[in-house]
């Protein structure tokens, strides 16, 4: 993800939340990702629903 929702969701403010809130501010919002589908370095920039959205385990 780049960081930039819709509907003033900051991805670096809720970024230290629990999974759970984290899912509950995108849920209802589209954000912007980078992908790469054929992992050819061909980056390609899309939005993706919220609902979609789970955040990173490390």
């Amino acid at each position: 993800m780049t960081g930039r929702c819709m509907n003033g969701v900051d991805l670096k403010r809720i970024a230290r939340w629990s999974a759970s809130a984290q899912r509950q501010a995108v849920r209802a919002t589209w954000c912007q990702i980078w992908h790469d589908p054929q992992r050819s370095g061909n980056w390609q920039e899309g939005w993706v629903y919220g609902k979609f959205i789970r955040p990173a385990r490390f």
